[in-house]
């Protein structure tokens, strides 16, 4: 009994999510585990991601992070490096928002669990072909950070 009351939040928001991930603009939303004990998310544990771009356009770029409530931070920095179909390289610091002024969290929770989903690159120009991604949390005095369960992309087609 103990066991289903604490993976049914986690249910919960999965299926949630997945309704509130159907949108015809999307196209590409993947969250990569934090594989360590206690939801630790290490420097060192860069999540990847490949994105093949079909159409070339306007797009906006997203992070997902799935965090337990008790995350003590109001903000996490967070590097994400992309390299382009073409090989060129690129980096972007992220300010990714935790909690509002008032210390609530932001995202949409249930129970303990919160998603927080913030774009970190608008209208970007992207061409067609196979984009990769990379994030990783860039605060070396807090390492590991915790509770991170998940980490995610989600590339939106930016509506005319």
């Amino acid at each position: 009994m103990k066991f289903i009351k604490s993976v049914f939040p986690v249910i919960t928001l999965a299926v949630l999510f997945l309704f509130s991930s159907c949108d015809e603009n999307n196209i590409y939303r993947n969250h990569e585990d934090v594989n360590s004990v206690g939801f630790k998310w290490n420097m060192s544990d860069e999540k990847t991601y490949k994105v093949n771009v079909e159409e070339a356009g306007m797009y906006d770029i997203s992070i997902e992070l799935r965090h337990g409530i008790a995350i003590p931070y109001q903000n996490l920095l967070l590097t994400l490096t992309y390299e382009t179909p073409d090989g060129k390289a690129s980096e972007e610091k992220v300010d990714f928002t935790l909690r509002d002024a008032g210390g609530r969290a932001v995202g949409e929770g249930v129970g303990e669990t919160y998603d927080t989903r913030q774009v970190v690159m608008s209208n970007s120009e992207l061409e067609k072909g196979t984009y990769t991604f990379k994030i990783k949390h860039a605060m070396p005095k807090q390492d590991p950070i915790n509770p991170v369960l998940e980490v995610g992309l989600v590339v939106d087609k930016v509506k005319k």
